[in-house]
């Protein structure tokens, strides 16, 4: 019965290689032929994946079931931006100003979190450790969620866009002690997580949700606009919204509430009105005895510029009053340029208080920035 089956055995070992021959087959390609169904196989466990990714891509997102007036802890990767633009130059004033005194940071980030001002900080502290450092509200029940940047939720609920806030945020992101991992509390806006493609980024314009223009005022699509917050992920440098920053207070002031990317309707009609190429805004410029002539920088663009901003009139400026734009009815609110704002923006970085513009142009000088 052995040498039956031995035979047996044997007789089927000669048909199998009698087979692979006439397939042209030998010991390597039946190897090749494994691998392959090896890899056939891992392509199918690859869709099956991707099926699986597509099922929980149409799941219910993250954000979902967020409402409006609803207030959520994420982080700053979580935020997208609704603009392709910054004003570069108003980064640069907080970094400076925060290298100066790294207190002034603590104390600005418990303010946006609603949480009053800094109580306490070490020299070790940092945002990406809320158990470094202790807002002066410590019972975070007591929020004050009115000073929240706002964002809306965006298909499936899975992103979340911010529609206000760019620049501090963006600042945060910036600092040595912050990045995407901070976390911060913002409130929801409007919930749009039924829109899906087009129709999505449709609706949010409808709804003054996004600013789609580039630096220079120019018209973008959607998927033009950057990945990220900071200045390394696509967010470009608008000169006119750097301006329209140190002109706060000097030619308009922010109402409350206020109109949601304000600051770039004042700089789209600088844009068209106020040509920049009489300017050096690589130096401050001198004021006396008259800021609107005495020189060609920085201080004596912001002091022209408002002239302009606070001689306009309604409807000028993409329809809107100077009530919406917060349109001040005297440059500098009346007052001399060597005091009230403009006279603190005026003071040099050797000052006890350095100005706004010092901080920018004197960061940008110590850090090599063009």
């Amino acid at each position: 019965m052995t040498t039956i089956s031995s035979r047996l055995a044997l007789a089927a070992s000669l048909l199998s290689l009698v087979a692979l021959s006439a397939c042209g087959g030998d010991p390597a390609s039946t190897e090749k032929t494994a691998t392959s169904d090896a890899a056939t196989s891992s392509s199918a466990a690859s869709d099956t994946t991707a099926a699986s990714a597509g099922d929980a891509a149409s799941a219910p997102g993250t954000w979902q079931a967020a409402t409006a007036g609803q207030v959520l802890d994420v982080t700053l990767g979580d935020l997208h931006p609704t603009q392709a633009a910054l004003g570069y130059d108003q980064i640069y004033y907080k970094l400076g100003r925060y290298e100066a005194d790294m207190t002034k940071e603590f104390d600005d980030f418990c303010a946006d979190e609603g949480l009053t001002g800094l109580a306490s900080s070490s020299t070790t502290s940092t945002l990406t450790d809320a158990t470094s450092y202790t807002c002066t509200v410590t019972d975070t029940t007591q929020r004050d969620t009115s000073v929240l940047n706002p964002v809306v939720i965006g298909p499936n609920g899975d992103t979340l866009y911010l529609t206000d806030g760019h620049h501090g945020s963006s600042t945060y992101y910036e600092v040595a002690n912050g990045g995407p991992t901070v976390h911060v509390h913002v409130v929801v806006k409007d919930n749009l997580s039924a829109y899906s493609g087009s129709t999505f980024w449709a609706e949010m314009q409808n709804r003054g949700y996004t600013r789609l223009k580039d630096a220079n005022g120019v018209a973008i699509t959607a998927d033009q606009l950057p990945t990220a917050l900071g200045l390394t992920h696509g967010m470009q440098n608008d000169v006119y919204r750097s301006l329209v920053y140190f002109t706060r207070d000097v030619g308009y002031s922010k109402p409350t509430p206020s109109t949601d990317f304000l600051e770039f309707y004042w700089a789209d009609w600088l844009r068209t009105t106020f040509p920049l190429t009489g300017y050096t805004l690589t130096k401050a410029g001198t004021t006396d005895p008259d800021p609107a002539t005495a020189d060609t920088g920085y201080l004596n663009a912001v002091w022209n510029a408002s002239t302009m901003m606070v001689a306009s009139t309604d409807g000028e400026i993409s329809g809107l009053t100077g009530a919406q734009l917060g349109r001040l009815a005297q440059i500098n609110s009346g007052k001399a340029y060597t005091k009230g704002t403009f006279g603190d923006l005026s003071k040099a970085i050797t000052a006890s208080k350095p100005g706004k513009i010092a901080y920018a142009l004197d960061y940008k000088t110590r850090h090599g920035i063009q």
